[in-house]
């Protein structure tokens, strides 16, 4: 007996690793800052859209649909470097149906549900409403079924419904302004709760991410402006540019 625990000791004194599960360590990797550099994508380019629509900024026009859906791609990748750093990626549902309140990570969850479906999908989908009814009549087949299921089966494009469909845009881009605020102000502010990183641990944290998040998302929006106007053999509106120039300096 006493031969075997000599034996065992000495292949476990080779060991290198961890025992029990409790006692991984998970190192945070390039995919967990991938993850607040996405969301402040989202959050700049939502601010240059309401630029246009709410300060009224129209010489950003060209811009605010482009602004408006990168927004909604990005947001709907935000959470894919979170999902992929977890070791068990298929329990991230777990955190919206048995949240913990007491978890700032937890309560983001919700934080960023309320921006992907009351905010962009909405707003997107009352710009675009008028265009999905006009693009159903024009289709036949499985894209008028398509078109008009993304309309809601709805056919009013009267100048009264627009311009209702505008009012309830510009409202809810009222909403969106604070609320972009509050979903990258948030990320800073779990990182800035981190003690055990006093260069992180600072109150200043949710805003340094947020100017970091309006430089970043504006510079994406009129990057992406100048390459599909390159691709589509388009003019380039310099008066555009040079305004998305200047609140790119001024942030």
């Amino acid at each position: 007996m006493e031969q075997h625990y000599q034996n065992l000791h000495e292949v476990l004194s080779r060991v290198d690793g961890f025992i029990y599960p409790n006692e991984v360590e998970l190192t945070w990797s390039i995919l967990i800052v991938l993850y607040p550099y996405i969301t402040g994508l989202v959050a700049g380019a939502f601010i240059l859209a309401s630029l246009e629509r709410i300060f009224k900024v129209h010489i950003l026009k060209p811009t605010y649909v482009l602004a408006l859906l990168t927004a909604l791609s990005f947001l709907l990748v935000a959470t894919m470097p979170l999902v992929s750093h977890l070791g068990k990626p298929f329990r991230a549902y777990e955190i919206m149906v048995t949240p913990h309140l007491s978890s700032a990570m937890a309560i983001f969850g919700f934080v960023y549900l309320w921006y992907l479906m009351i905010v962009l999908v909405l707003e997107i989908w009352f710009d675009y409403r008028r265009d999905f009814v006009i693009w159903a009549s024009e289709s036949t087949g499985i894209k008028r079924i398509f078109y008009k299921t993304l309309a809601l089966w709805s056919d009013d494009i009267s100048p009264k419904a627009v311009a209702l469909d505008n009012k309830i845009g510009y409202i809810i881009t009222i909403i969106g302004v604070p609320s972009a605020f509050l979903l990258h102000g948030y990320v800073g502010f779990i990182f800035g709760s981190i003690k055990a990183n006093p260069w992180w641990s600072t109150v200043l944290m949710p805003i340094i991410f947020l100017f970091s998040a309006m430089v970043s998302g504006i510079a994406l929006v009129m990057m992406i402006y100048i390459l599909l106007t390159k691709i589509r053999k388009q003019v380039i509106d310099m008066n555009c540019l040079d305004t998305i120039a200047k609140y790119l300096f001024y942030f």
